[in-house]
């Protein structure tokens, strides 16, 4: 089998395999789709060792590329780094896929749990198989939504819901800085192949500093790791994957991708170490005061990627061979300890180690992988993270770090009392009520943690294994040398050796010593004090002490807790009374939390605003209007472009934005015929009428008979707000609107035959503004808001608007010099995006919050259609077409609960009663977002190029602007969709999601992520060639 077969099976066989999930979800119990999974899974890992001796040469290999996305193409090469990283992902993904078997047994969801974690470990392999830095990122992200879901798999748990929510808003934050050093990178070398030299010379401490924000944040690094603790709540495979194989592991892989680059300046290598130095101090502090068995394993990996980070940083040699040796041997230790947490948790109930105790007895093979993956944590000789932390060690040493050295030293050190603690607190002493009916997990969670032990067993034994089959070619890859030697039972390097034999046997002396002392203490301590009638007396030992009792331990002190031992809470009391300064000012939270805090206000303020303009709506219009248009008209004239080259001419409006329209307006036609019973033939009839007249108009090349039809369309929709909004002034607002926007694009129409140029821009720049509802014009459409129903308001946004700004970008190059002064225009855009992201934090209302986004979202349509360069237009029009795609799709979304009243009060928990409703809400939102891989991250990042070509401050404002709406939208999704129910809401049987409904989100989603995936498809619709 050649080479390129055995790439693409991997990635391949993972996908299937999620494809079959879904289609016998309903023929098999939740035990058959595991083993399913796990068979599929099978496939990519004999495909990823097939490719591992290829590339041990130090050679990669190139796989053809393949058209993707216009100028850009799918383009794979694969080395040594790719390999290891892809045999972590595939591998321990395997075996944490064979411990689901058991412990998702009797899961109601779990076809969705199966899926989705087969296209986790699939994106995550061709993230590290990627060439073209958009494939990367976007891989990046499926990666990050795979956990955003499954973090939130159990929507109804309002703890796994806000860290679903902290895991989206910090990572994909972050992300955004990925996504700029990437344009950044585009836009100066014209190429987005890391493995093109003009990659390398276009990469500047700036690139870097974006890349390294982006990688912290994925890889748990102080300080943006606070989500990682808060992610807990996820079901215990999932946990396993995100620490162990694939999740923090994507910003390890970024890192030292980027020394395929060329060497590093001194200070990128010094920022890495130090970030990585802090972060295991920090990380295993945290870890050491920690109750709960989980977050304290969490805390721990922020701690153990602080190692790796500190060796990519140093970045000699021995520093990166241990630096990705100890990222290897974390995926078999923390994953084996993270199924064993799981594994405790499944038998006795609970995660808090107070309340555990005892289970050696009841569950030895769950105690023997805990014991094995706990000793290579804190790395004992012949367990797997001895190896890596030595040569660590000896290579911060040897580079002349003694500081870090030391650091990681006496992280060490704490990694071993916090691993002490655990052992003790959760599998010595006596049973408690939670622990005493515990019995041992099922087959196939014993083998998946099993495992995933006997490989950091092996890995401690024998780590050339992995230095020679997986590090050296590595090193050979980079450029860096012949590479590290290590010896059976020991290791040898340019710093020295050490014989791992003989640290095991002064470890077992100490643990025996230490046990010997422990023992001859426990027998001499005096007998137990009995209270009697309130006087202490003493027991058979004849004596009585006030600093004994209870069977407790000397301390030299009081006596203990009844149980007889410290336990988990008493460790962390004492650690935390002499730490709290530090726990204190540590806390980064508090900072966002500030921060946070200040864009409320702000945004609070432009409510306010905004409120007061909506109660004068139809005067305010007017008198804007007036400005508007006196402003444009005389004094700012329109001249002609000269330092920008316009773009060939658009004869017709492009054949994707007419049927993405077409799409939108049959889905909310169909919608309405079936979501209310009284009002549904009107509606159904009035989209119909709209829609079809819309369409019609945008299919015509005759000037005045395409803006007859789409003026006629808008001066239609006027019917269904008249027949269902429930106030008066929400109708006589849209009818001035309604008026003046077709007004102003007739008298436009007249002044270009009349040959009054600077008219008829001044009357098309005001339709257009009003229609489209720009800043500061934006205030009718909030005015209609909660006063129309939701499936009307689509057909508005959806059909109407984008309609019109397909005549607009016409427009733009009908009339020369429509779009000037060019930074005038753009602040507009900018303002237009700006305000309405940041007027969204505060909204409480679905409809509210949509309305706002479109807003949003007519900045960046703005800037792709004053940007006159293919790019930028190419842009806009996907932009226009993903918009009334995911709008149609977002105001269906929320018609099911508003024919039931849910927004008669705040709606709560709407997924547990319209679960396809909520489907359709996440894929719409993420796809007006420009996420990948919905079809908006196509437009959207033509339209941050764009922005970027304009100068680095827009580029900025409009990045600052896609987070405010993702915020808001983050914030809608964990308030209104998921989290508990309410105890008086109607049970999800009650809720009525019509056939029609349901099958019209399925379609509109199924459009907008096969685009996304494949956005060259959709090449020939686009209108504009480059």
């Amino acid at each position: 089998m050649d080479a390129a077969t055995l790439i693409l099976i991997a990635p391949c066989a993972l996908l299937s395999g999620a494809a079959l999930q879904i289609l016998v979800a309903r023929l098999f119990s939740a035990r058959t789709k595991g083993i399913l999974a796990f068979l599929t899974c099978l496939p990519a890992v004999a495909a990823v060792i097939g490719i591992a001796p290829l590339v041990r040469s130090g050679q990669g290999i190139d796989l053809k590329p393949l058209p993707w996305d216009g100028p850009l193409a799918f383009v794979l090469h694969v080395d040594a780094l790719s390999v290891l990283f892809a045999f972590m992902g595939a591998c321990i993904g395997g075996l944490v896929l064979l411990y689901s078997i058991g412990y998702m047994a009797h899961d109601k969801s779990a076809t969705r749990f199966y899926s989705t974690m087969l296209v986790f470990i699939a994106g995550f392999i061709t993230l590290v198989f990627s060439a073209n830095l958009f494939i990367f990122y976007l891989c990046w992200e499926v990666v990050g939504l795979c956990s955003f879901s499954l973090v939130g798999f159990w929507y109804t748990n309002r703890e796994a819901v806000n860290g679903a929510r902290k895991v989206l808003l910090m990572t994909h934050i972050a992300g955004y800085g990925l996504l700029a050093a990437i344009l950044v990178i585009y836009h100066r070398a014209g190429t987005a192949l890391w493995t093109d030299p003009a990659v390398a010379h276009s990469m500047t401490s700036g690139v870097f500093a974006l890349m390294l924000i982006a990688l912290v944040a994925k890889s748990v690094q102080v300080p943006l790791h606070t989500w990682i603790p808060e992610a807990m709540a996820a079901p215990t495979p999932v946990s396993a994957l995100l620490h162990a194989a694939c999740y923090v592991k994507a910003g390890v892989y970024l890192a030292a991708r980027m020394h395929s680059f060329g060497v590093w300046p001194a200070a990128w290598g010094e920022s890495l170490m130090w970030v990585g130095t802090v972060t295991m101090a920090v990380g295993v502090m945290y870890a050491m005061v920690q109750t709960d068995l989980k977050r304290m394993l969490a805390y721990s990996t922020v701690s153990q990627i602080g190692y790796m980070m500190m060796g990519l940083g140093i970045g000699t040699p021995l520093a990166i061979t241990a630096g990705l040796l100890h990222c290897l041997n974390h995926g078999f230790f923390k994953g084996g300890l993270f199924l064993t947490a799981g594994s405790v948790q499944h038998a006795s109930g609970t995660r808090d180690m107070n309340k555990l105790g005892g289970l050696a007895g009841k569950m030895p093979q769950t105690t023997l992988s805990w014991l094995i993956g706990v000793g290579s944590m804190m790395g004992i000789p012949l367990m797997s993270g001895f190896a890596s932390k030595w040569m660590l060690y000896a290579a911060a040493l040897q580079a002349g770090w003694a500081v870090p050295a030391m650091v990681a030293w006496a992280a060490s050190l704490g990694t071993v009392f916090m691993g002490v603690k655990a052992t003790s607190a959760v599998f010595l002493g006596p049973t408690t009520e939670n622990t005493k009916d515990a019995h041992e997990s099922p087959p196939s969670m014993v083998w998946g943690m099993g495992l995933l032990a006997a490989g950091s067993v092996v890995l401690g034994v024998a780590p050339q294994l992995a230095v020679n089959y997986f590090l050296n070619p590595i090193l050979a890859a980079l450029g860096m040398g012949a590479g590290v030697h290590v010896t059976w039972l020991g290791l040898s390097a340019d710093a020295g050796s050490f014989s791992s034999t003989g640290g095991l046997v002064l470890a077992l002396v100490s643990v025996v010593l230490g046990g010997a002392i422990y023992a001859i203490a426990y027998a001499a301590r005096p007998a137990a004090a009995t209270v009697v009638g309130g006087a202490m007396m003493a027991g058979a030992g004849g004596s009585s002490s006030a600093g004994w009792g209870g069977g407790g331990i000397f301390t030299g002190g009081e006596p203990l807790s009844d149980q007889g031992r410290l336990t988990a809470g008493d460790f962390s009391e004492i650690f935390q009374e002499h730490w709290r300064s530090f726990f204190r000012w540590s806390n980064v939270d508090r900072a966002y939390l500030g921060v946070w805090t200040g864009i409320q206000a702000v945004s609070r303020w432009l409510g306010i605003a905004s409120d007061w303009m909506e109660r004068d709506a139809v005067i305010l219009l007017l008198v804007f209007v007036s400005a508007v248009f006196g402003l444009v008209r005389w004094v700012l004239p329109g001249t002609a472009f000269t330092g920008l080259p316009v773009v060939t001419p658009l004869e017709q409006v492009p054949p994707m934005l007419v049927w993405s329209i077409v799409v939108a307006a049959m889905a909310l036609a169909v919608v309405s015929l079936v979501s209310s019973p009284r009002k549904g033939l009107f509606l159904w009839q009035s989209m119909l009428a709209v829609g079809g007249i819309t369409v019609l108009g945008l299919t015509l090349s005759a000037p005045w008979a395409r803006l007859t039809c789409l003026e006629l369309g808008a001066a239609l929709s006027l019917l269904p707000v008249v027949r269902a909004a429930r106030s008066q002034a929400a109708k006589f607002t849209y009818m001035t609107v309604v008026v003046i926007s077709v007004g102003s694009m007739v008298a436009s129409r007249l002044f270009i035959n009349f040959g009054q140029l600077d008219s008829a821009r001044a009357f098309l720049l005001t339709g257009i503004a009003v229609k489209l509802a720009a800043i500061p014009l934006c205030f009718w459409l909030l005015a209609l808001a909660d006063e129309v129903p939701a499936l009307a308001l689509g057909l508005i946004i959806a059909v109407v608007d984008m309609a019109a700004f397909g005549e607009f970008l016409l427009g733009t190059q009908e009339i020369p010099g429509l779009l000037t002064p060019l930074p005038l225009v753009i602040c507009a855009a900018i303002l237009t995006s700006l305000l309405a992201a940041l007027l969204m934090l505060t909204q409480r209302s679905l409809k509210r919050l949509l309305v706002l986004s479109t807003v949003e979202d007519v900045g960046f349509l703005l800037l792709g259609a004053s940007s006159a360069s293919v790019i930028g237009v190419q842009g806009a029009i996907i932009a226009a077409s993903t918009h009334a795609l995911a709008k149609a799709l977002l105001f269906i979304s929320l018609a099911a609960p508003e024919a039931a009243g849910e927004f008669n009060s705040e709606p709560i928990a709407l997924a547990t009663r319209y679960p396809v409703s909520a489907f359709g809400f996440l894929f719409a939102m993420l796809a007006m977002l420009g996420v990948p891989p919905m079809l908006g991250f196509a437009g959207r990042w033509r339209l941050y190029t764009s922005a970027l070509a304009i100068g680095h401050v827009p580029f900025a404002l409009f990045i600052l602007s896609s987070i405010f709406a993702l915020i808001a939208y983050a914030l809608a999704l964990a308030r209104n969709w998921w989290g508990p129910p309410r105890e008086d809401a109607p049970p999800a049987s009650a809720t009525r999601e019509p056939f029609a409904l349901k099958a019209a989100i399925v379609v509109l989603v199924v459009l907008l992520v096969a685009a996304g995936v494949w956005p060259n498809a959709l090449q020939m619709l686009r209108g504009v060639r480059p």
